[in-house]
């Protein structure tokens, strides 16, 4: 049965309901919440290693006895509150978790007397972890970051969708078959191993695979966040990062071709000399074949000097046989290696 619905977007076969209730609200978050938490209650498998995905870590480092989820609701409201968190946990030793699950949209703002964002509202709430969901990483603020309430993945600032779609995975129930099937079709997949040719020339198997090496940029957007970088998705697999401290770069543009990867530095007015010794030296004690080439293009009316620094996938990634986590997890040192070169010498 599952393989079957997975592919009626596709074939027009069995109907998935998620999918087709999907078009009838204008609010897909609450539309996803409500499956997800359907799900959760349904599977005590789905949700045991929802927990252990989420919560553990957290629950341990709080000291807390061995627990689980107990109590699931959806749109749950806090009394002399504006505060509305998509789903509360109550957990079997009597505490409260609340998770808030975005899209791509911003936090919703409070009340006018109130200027705080919603998770700095959410955090200060009578409840004991407060938990972030984001298709797409986005930081929610140093001051949450902080708070010793604040349940995030080690590895980056908040959880994404996709960090959820491994519990739906070898279940044969109808219903998180329907989400199952949903999750793939937005997307919410763990990157692959194999990236793919980017190149292919049949365009569906080429935007497929250029999408998947999108999903790797993101332990290199929290790395680059963490050095003053504001980073933004290019043309589907590219990632722009821009930065307003004093570094010695405005902007790095990172683009992959075919085998290829290029990061191109834009050198802060002024700098261009010491931006390029800096890379120059960085290019000489980087462990993977790299080549440095300075560049005069043409933005608007004006020509600026750029330095393209260029590598192989095949050397930042190593064996074929890496993992999806060591991939994104090479791709940030690697990247992460330049980004330290272009800060200001001391």
């Amino acid at each position: 049965m599952p393989g079957h619905l997975e592919e009626s977007c596709v074939t027009g076969g069995p109907v998935n309901l998620f999918w087709s209730t999907r078009s009838m609200t204008s609010s897909k978050e609450d539309h996803l919440t409500e499956f997800f938490a359907a799900a959760l209650e349904l599977s005590t498998k789905a949700r045991d290693a929802y927990f252990d995905t989420v919560i553990k870590g957290f629950a341990h480092r709080k000291g807390w006895a061995r627990c689980g989820i107990r109590g699931i609701e959806t749109q749950f409201s806090f009394d002399d509150s504006t505060c509305r968190p998509d789903l509360m946990l109550t957990l079997t030793n009597g505490k409260r978790i609340i998770c808030e699950h975005k899209l791509n949209s911003i936090q919703t703002p409070g009340p006018e007397c109130d200027e705080r964002d919603q998770l700095e509202r959410y955090v200060e709430l009578p409840v004991d972890g407060v938990v972030y969901v984001r298709s797409e990483l986005k930081s929610p603020g140093a001051r949450v970051l902080r708070h010793p309430k604040y349940v995030r993945p080690a590895e980056r600032e908040h959880f994404l969708w996709r960090d959820f779609y491994h519990i739906f995975k070898d279940q044969d129930h109808r219903f998180i078959a329907w989400l199952r099937d949903g999750f793939q079709q937005m997307g919410f997949t763990p990157p692959h191993p194999s990236v793919g040719d980017l190149k292919a020339t049949d365009e569906q198997e080429r935007d497929k695979n250029r999408r998947n090496f999108a999903k790797l940029w993101t332990r290199t957007r929290t790395s680059g966040q963490e050095l003053g970088w504001d980073s933004e998705a290019g043309s589907i697999s590219d990632l722009y990062m821009t930065n307003e401290r004093r570094v010695l770069a405005s902007m790095v543009y990172c683009s992959v071709k075919s085998d290829g990867l290029r990061i191109r530095v834009s050198p802060r007015k002024g700098c261009v000399n010491a931006c390029f010794t800096q890379i120059e030296q960085a290019v000489k004690t980087q462990s993977v074949r790299t080549e440095l080439n300075p560049k005069r293009i043409r933005r608007g009316d004006a020509k600026f000097t750029v330095y393209d620094i260029t590598t192989t996938l095949s050397g930042v990634f190593g064996p074929s046989n890496q993992s999806a986590d060591d991939m994104e997890d090479r791709l940030c040192a690697f990247v992460t290696h330049f980004l330290l070169a272009v800060r200001m010498p001391k």
